[in-house]
C-alpha cells in the first residue's frame, strides 16, 4: 500500500514506469533480430535499473525482486557471460509483464505478492545458462554444423562473434579489448585465455602484455571522455586522471564555449488530463459565442445595407469580430493539440503480440510499422487498441499463410503485416495490411447464407464491398473451426462499433492470394467538427460533413424500389434510399435533397428537406437525462442560438437494421 504522502510521488513513477516497460519490450523485441547489439542491450539493462530504483524508493518489495534478477541476466548478457537466446528472452518478457501487473495493483492499492515461480525460473538462468542456449533446429543444422567448427570459432559463436572467425586468436583477443569497457565480453577473453594458455605460454604472454596497455589507454580515454561530459563549465577543462604507468595529454579547451544544451525533460510539462478537458469545454463554449457574434453581426450589417444607414463605429466592430474570430481559431488549434498523441504509442504494443502469435501458430512474421510520428486525438488513440488487436490477430491466423505453404506458393517463408498511419486532409488514416492469403469473397457469401445473416435475393444484389461489409456483422467468421487466436466471430464487429463511435469511416480492400488491407479514417479532432445544416419537416439537424460523399437535388435524383426496398440509381450503381423524416417520426415533410454518404463498407443514401450550408458545431452529450440514443450522437447550439441535434447516420442505419432483416 502507498501512503498518502507519497502518492504524488508513485503517480510520477507509474508514468514513468509503463513508458520504460514499453522501452523495454520494444528493446527484447529488436534483441531476438540482432542479439549482439549492445546499444540494446545497454538501453534494456539501464531502463531495468531504473525501474528497480523507483520501485525500491517506494518499497514496492516485489517489483525490485523481479527487476533485480531480470538486471542481472541483463547484465551478464551485455558482458558476454550468457549468450541471449529466445528461451532467456521469452523469460525476460515474462518478468516485464509480471511488473506491469505489479504496477496496476499498487495503483489499485493492492498487496503485492511475490510470483516466487518466477524468481525460480530467473534465478535459474543465471546458475545454469546453458539449459537455455538456442536449440538449432534440422533446418539449421545443414547450415550451421558445429563439430567441423575448431573450439575458437565455437566460443566465438557461443557469443555471437561469429563475425571473427577466421582470424588469429591475437587479432581476435586485440579486438575484443579495444572495446569500450561497458561493452567488452569479459567471458568471452576469459575463456580464450584459458584456450591459449594451453596451447602457447608464450604467445599468451605477448597478448596479455598488449591487452594490458590496450586496456590502460582505453581506461585513461574513457576517464577523459567522462571528464569533459561531467564538466559543469566547458570552458574550464579538467585533468584527466592519471594510471601508475602512464599519463594522458591535457586537450586544448575549444576557443568557444558552447552554452549547455536544455535538458529535454526541461520541455515537457506534465498535466492531468481532466485540466485538459476542461481547458477543451472553455474553448467549445468560446466557439459557439464567436458563431453567435458572427451571426449578430453579419444581421446588423445587412439591415445597415438594406436602409442605407450609417452607424458610428461599425467598421470598428467588424474588425474586432474579423480579429476575434481568427485568435478563437488559433486557440482551438493550439487547445486541439495539447490532446494530440503520436501513434507510437499505439503501435509500439504490437510486435509484441504478432511475435507471441506467431510463435503460438509456429509461423514467421514480420511486423513494418510506418508513420509513428503521426499525431492523433488522445481519446481516439486510447480505444483504437482492441479493434487493431482484433485486425491483427485476423491477419497473423486467417491471412499470412504457414512457411511451408508460402514457399509451395512462391512467396518467401516470412509473412509481412505493415501497420501505418499518415495525414489526409482533415483526417487521419491507419491501414493494416498482410501479404497473406486474402478474403475468399465466395466463402464470405456462403457463410453470410448459413448463419442467415442475409437472404439470397439481396446478396445478388450487393457488390464485392458490400460483401466484405458482411464480415463486421456480428457473430460472423469463416473459420472452420475455432481457434486460440480467432474464429469465434467476435471482433470484426467490435471493430465497426469503435469507428462509428469515433465518427469514422472502415474500408477493406482484398485479393484472394495477394493479402488484404483494412483502411481506417478518423477525423483530426471530436469535439469540434463541420457540419452540414439541413432542415426535415421544419426542423434543423447537424449531419457531420466528413460522411457526406455526395448531395443530389430530388428533381436530379432517380429514386425507384427493388425487391420492396427503395434505392437511387447513381450512374448504374444501386445505393439503399432512408427517408430520415420516417425514421425520425417527422411528418409532413418533403424530399428536397438526397444526402450521400459512406458508412464502413457501404454507401447509404438519406432524404432531407432543405439545405442550409456548412457550420462549425462543437459537440455536447445529451446527459444523463436523455442518456444514449439510436442515432442521435449530441446536440450543439447554432449561431442563432437554437439547440439543433445532431444525426449519426450510422446509427440511423442501426435502427433499421434492428427491425428489418438485412
Amino acid at each position: 500500500m502507498i501512503p498518502d504522502e507519497m502518492r504524488e510521488i508513485f503517480e510520477e513513477f507509474l508514468v514513468e514506469a509503463r513508458e520504460n516497460l514499453e522501452k523495454l519490450e520494444t528493446d527484447l523485441l529488436e534483441l531476438e533480430k540482432d542479439p549482439t547489439n549492445q546499444d540494446i542491450l545497454n538501453s534494456a539493462f539501464r531502463v531495468m535499473h531504473t525501474i528497480k530504483g523507483g520501485a525500491g524508493f517506494l518499497g514496492l518489495d516485489a517489483i525490485v525482486e523481479t527487476a533485480h534478477k531480470a538486471e542481472d541476466i541483463l547484465g551478464k548478457l551485455r558482458n558476454g557471460e550468457i549468450a541471449f537466446s529466445d528461451a532467456i528472452n521469452d523469460l525476460l518478457l515474462k518478468a516485464q509483464d509480471k511488473i506491469r501487473e505489479y504496477l496496476e495493483k499498487a495503483e489499485n492499492q493492492e498487496e503485492l505478492e511475490l510470483d516466487k515461480e518466477l524468481i525460480s525460473e530467473l534465478e535459474d538462468v543465471l546458475k545454469h545458462p546453458e539449459k537455455y542456449a538456442t536449440t538449432t533446429t534440422k533446418e539449421d543444422e545443414k547450415h550451421d554444423d558445429d563439430s567441423t567448427l575448431d573450439p575458437v570459432s565455437k566460443l566465438l559463436k557461443k557469443y555471437g562473434f561469429e563475425h571473427l572467425i577466421g582470424k588469429s586468436i591475437e587479432e581476435i583477443l586485440e579486438e575484443l579489448v579495444l572495446m569500450p569497457p561497458s561493452e567488452r565480453p569479459e567471458g568471452l577473453i576469459k575463456e580464450l585465455d584459458a584456450i591459449i594458455n594451453a596451447s602457447s605460454p608464450k604467445a599468451v604472454d605477448n597478448v596479455s602484455q598488449k591487452k594490458e596497455e590496450d586496456i590502460a589507454k582505453e581506461m585513461e580515454k574513457a576517464s577523459a571522455n567522462e571528464d569533459v561530459k561531467s564538466a559543469p563549465n566547458e570552458s574550464a577543462p579538467k585533468e584527466s586522471p592519471q594510471t601508475p604507468s602512464q599519463t594522458v595529454e591535457k586537450k586544448e579547451p575549444p576557443k568557444q564555449a558552447q552554452p549547455p544544451k536544455e535538458k529535454e525533460e526541461e520541455k515537457v510539462l506534465r498535466i492531468d488530463v481532466q485540466k485538459i478537458e476542461a481547458l477543451m469545454n472553455l474553448v467549445g463554449e468560446l466557439v459557439l459565442d464567436r458563431n453567435r457574434l458572427v451571426k449578430v453581426v453579419s444581421t446588423i450589417m445587412q439591415s445597415v445595407s438594406e436602409n442605407n444607414e450609417q452607424i458610428k463605429g461599425l467598421d470598428d466592430l467588424e474588425s474586432v469580430l474579423s480579429s476575434i474570430d481568427r485568435i478563437v481559431g488559433d486557440l482551438q488549434v493550439a487547445v486541439m493539440k495539447t490532446r494530440m498523441q503520436p501513434v507510437k504509442r499505439l503501435f509500439q504494443k504490437f510486435p509484441r503480440v504478432v511475435r507471441d502469435l506467431a510463435k503460438l501458430l509456429n509461423k514467421q512474421i514480420e511486423l513494418i510499422t510506418e508513420g509513428e510520428d503521426t499525431e492523433m486525438d488522445k481519446s481516439v488513440l486510447e480505444k483504437l487498441e482492441e479493434p487493431l488487436i482484433h485486425i491483427i490477430r485476423n491477419s497473423v491466423d486467417h491471412g499470412i499463410e504457414p512457411p511451408e505453404e508460402r514457399e509451395l506458393l512462391g512467396k518467401p517463408r516470412t509473412g509481412i503485416i505493415k501497420l501505418k498511419a499518415y495525414y489526409q486532409g482533415d483526417r487521419i488514416i491507419i491501414v493494416i495490411e498482410d501479404d497473406g492469403r486474402g478474403i475468399d469473397i465466395e466463402k464470405v457469401k456462403k457463410k453470410a447464407l448459413e448463419k442467415g445473416i442475409i437472404s439470397q435475393d439481396r446478396l445478388e444484389k450487393m457488390t464485392e464491398k458490400e460483401v466484405l461489409s458482411l464480415i463486421f456483422h456480428p457473430g460472423f467468421s469463416t473459420a472452420d473451426q475455432v481457434s486460440e487466436v480467432s474464429g469465434r466471430g467476435v471482433g470484426m464487429d467490435v471493430v465497426m462499433t469503435t469507428v462509428m463511435n469515433f465518427r469514422g469511416t472502415i474500408d477493406i480492400e482484398t485479393q484472394k492470394g495477394k493479402g488484404t488491407k483494412v483502411i481506417m479514417a478518423f477525423p483530426l479532432t471530436v469535439g469540434i467538427i463541420r457540419a452540414l445544416m439541413v432542415s426535415i419537416g421544419n426542423r434543423n439537424f447537424a449531419i457531420p460533413i466528413y460522411s457526406v460523399l455526395e448531395i443530389i437535388q430530388q428533381e436530379n435524383a432517380t429514386i425507384t424500389t427493388v425487391s420492396g426496398e427503395d434505392v437511387l440509381i447513381l450512374r448504374e450503381s444501386t445505393i439503399p434510399l432512408v427517408n430520415l423524416a420516417d425514421v425520425l417520426g417527422i411528418s409532413n415533410s418533403k424530399i428536397g435533397y438526397v444526402i450521400i454518404s459512406q458508412l464502413g463498407n457501404q454507401r447509404v443514401s438519406f432524404t432531407v428537406e432543405e439545405l442550409y450550408g456548412d457550420e462549425e458545431i462543437v459537440v455536447k452529450p445529451l446527459g444523463k437525462i436523455f442518456g444514449e440514443i439510436e442515432g442521435i450522437s449530441g446536440a450543439t447550439i447554432t449561431g442563432d442560438g437554437n439547440v439543433v441535434l445532431i444525426l449519426d447516420l450510422a446509427g440511423i442505419l442501426k435502427r433499421i437494421s434492428h427491425n428489418t432483416r438485412v
